[in-house]
């Protein structure tokens, strides 16, 4: 009986924390693109990072938007992945 009262306050404690995450999507302009290529190296640099469910990103606008669990990354994360694959990238509002 112990464990199980043990388990439904564990339960309890981590269901909370739970419900906050969502799904979240972020916009950046990005710096030095100049091909389909660079655009494309970016989405995948993006795509690695846990917790991005979507990627899209357009070259004439020079912008990704990005959708993702915010329990698992956050915007930092996202621009640390658009500056791995070469680039600088700002948020915008959505």
């Amino acid at each position: 009986m112990k464990k199980l009262a043990s388990l439904v306050v564990g339960m309890a404690l981590l269901g909370p924390g739970l419900a906050l995450a969502k799904d979240t999507s972020s916009t950046f302009a990005v710096s030095g693109w100049h091909c389909a290529s660079c655009s494309g190296k970016t989405a995948e640099e993006l795509k690695k990072v846990k917790g991005v469910k979507t990627v899209t990103a357009d070259l004439d606008k020079k912008m990704v938007v990005v959708a993702y669990d915010d329990s698992q990354t956050n915007e930092k994360a996202l621009k640390d992945a658009i500056k791995t694959a070469g680039f600088e990238a700002t948020s915008k509002k959505n």
